[in-house]
């Protein structure tokens, strides 16, 4: 028997340009995690700054979360323009929406700055982990993305270790860090003529955006890739109208024809899944360990740096299972242990229980949600891929992280403003992933992008069966 032609868009190996590729990709899930965290430490300073109650935060930070849904704008665009073109605009309106964060003066504008920012840093995750997933050889597509969505919880770490340094109580002297934060803020609301306001939290969201110019400069050198270029040259041919813009909003709606529409439908639901409990845990933990246990900022972020270096290693044991025994049940084997994990750091009150459930919850979700991205970068064909991701991941995936904060916020207040009580209601949410999983999702283990879809063609339409 002769051996299978060679796939020319396949690569053999990992070569240095591929490595190169993976260090500057790696900053977008970086800052994801560092951002996210950010707003985390953060909140009890912005709140008392901004005057914004314990119920209404949940609101504000739905509204901030929007941004991830319409993130979705953009990745439609990257299968008209390219990935790199739209990566580039991405990490530049980061850097402006999160350093404008610094320099708000009402709650009205914090909100609209991060709704920018979400919008940005969403879409340049999303193509980070679309890329990775179009350029890596097929044996360590799994691994690469899993490496890759790791860190954003490194940047969890960095910034539980910087915000004891920079949120500084008042009445306290901070180090040259808080200085050269207190510096940048103090020039900036010169240059823009505000009046003079040195809230650490300010501080913090200006620190945030100095790496940021660094790491546009070194984009530049990212190819366009591959299976994109080869694709975009298939459309050229075959479509001479496919420039018009009215052909490129019917290609945005691809997803939801037969073919497609059970893979969008599964993976979104996957997602909703997982982040009913996500959002609502990173919004309000904080919170409920410095307001309700009574942790200091040093506490809170020693609890964070361990728990989520130690849950680290669930994004590379979820790399090295799906690629071993499947994408299937190593989702949803995590996603009951995230459900159960979460449930506990919320119910075990003491600073040991909060290191022990805080590891827990990080290890389980971030292998669970590393499963699911390998999902939803490779049940599309590259030709619509980061559409199918857009509509799947950073819209319809997004839903219940928008609407669970709100939902947390309003019950509170029959409630009595009891936090673990509100979270153990939606702890429900990744079991149900698990049962969706295990019934409609497909076992891609071993498959090169393009045997994927060989396969989904030899199934019935819209099924989705595996």
């Amino acid at each position: 028997m002769s051996p299978a032609p060679r796939n020319p868009l396949e690569a053999d190996r990992i070569t240095p340009y591929l490595a190169s590729l993976f260090a500057l990709l790696s900053t977008a899930t970086l800052f994801d995690g560092f951002d996210s965290a950010m707003l985390s430490f953060a909140a009890p300073d912005v709140r008392d700054t901004l005057g914004i109650t314990r119920e209404e935060w949940g609101f504000v930070s739905g509204l901030t979360r929007m941004g991830v849904m319409v993130s979705f704008l953009f990745l439609l665009s990257a299968d008209r323009f390219g990935r790199r073109t739209v990566m580039m605009i991405t990490i530049i309106g980061f850097a402006v929406a999160n350093g404008m964060t610094a320099f708000v003066t009402t709650k009205e504008g914090f909100i609209v700055a991060q709704f920018f920012a979400r919008i940005f840093l969403t879409a340049e995750y999303a193509l980070a982990v679309i890329m990775i997933g179009e350029e890596y050889p097929a044996r360590f597509r799994g691994r690469a993305i899993a490496i890759l969505t790791s860190l954003a919880t490194v940047g969890v770490m960095v910034m539980a270790k910087i915000q004891p340094h920079v949120l500084i109580a008042e009445g306290e002297t901070g180090g040259w860090l808080h200085a050269l934060g207190l510096q940048i803020v103090l020039f900036g609301q010169d240059l823009m003529g505000l009046s003079p306001s040195t809230e650490g939290w300010r501080s913090l969201y200006a620190l945030g955006a100095l790496p940021l110019v660094f790491v546009i400069g070194l984009r530049f050198t990212v190819r366009e890739t591959r299976r994109f270029e080869a694709s975009s040259r298939e459309r050229t041919v075959h479509s001479p109208d496919e420039s018009s813009w009215r052909q490129h909003w019917r290609d945005a709606l691809l997803p939801w024809t037969p073919q497609y529409r059970g893979r969008t439908a599964i993976v979104a639901l996957l997602w909703n899944c997982a982040h009913v409990v996500t959002a609502p845990s990173v919004v309000y933990w904080v919170i409920f360990a410095r307001e309700d246990l009574g942790l200091s900022t040093a506490q809170v972020g020693d609890i964070v740096f361990w728990g989520y270096g130690g849950g680290v290693a669930g994004h590379f044991v979820a790399g090295w299972l799906i690629d071993v025994i499947g994408r299937k049940r190593t989702c949803a084997g995590f996603y009951v242990a995230a459900a159960i994990s979460i449930f506990w750091l919320y119910h075990h009150p003491t600073v040991f229980g909060q290191y022990i459930w805080m590891i827990a919850t990080v290890f389980s979700f971030g292998a669970a949600m590393t499963a699911t991205h390998v999902y939803a970068s490779e049940l599309f064909p590259t030709e619509i891929r980061a559409t199918g991701y857009g509509w799947t991941t950073n819209f319809l995936g997004r839903i219940t992280e928008v609407i669970t904060p709100m939902l947390i916020g309003a019950l509170l207040v029959p409630l009595h403003n009891d936090i673990p009580a509100a979270i153990a209601i939606v702890a429900v949410g990744p079991i149900l992933g698990a049962i969706a999983v295990l019934r409609y999702a497909p076992e891609t283990l071993g498959l090169t992008l393009e045997e994927v879809q060989a396969k989904f063609t030899q199934a019935e339409p819209g099924t989705g069966e595996s």
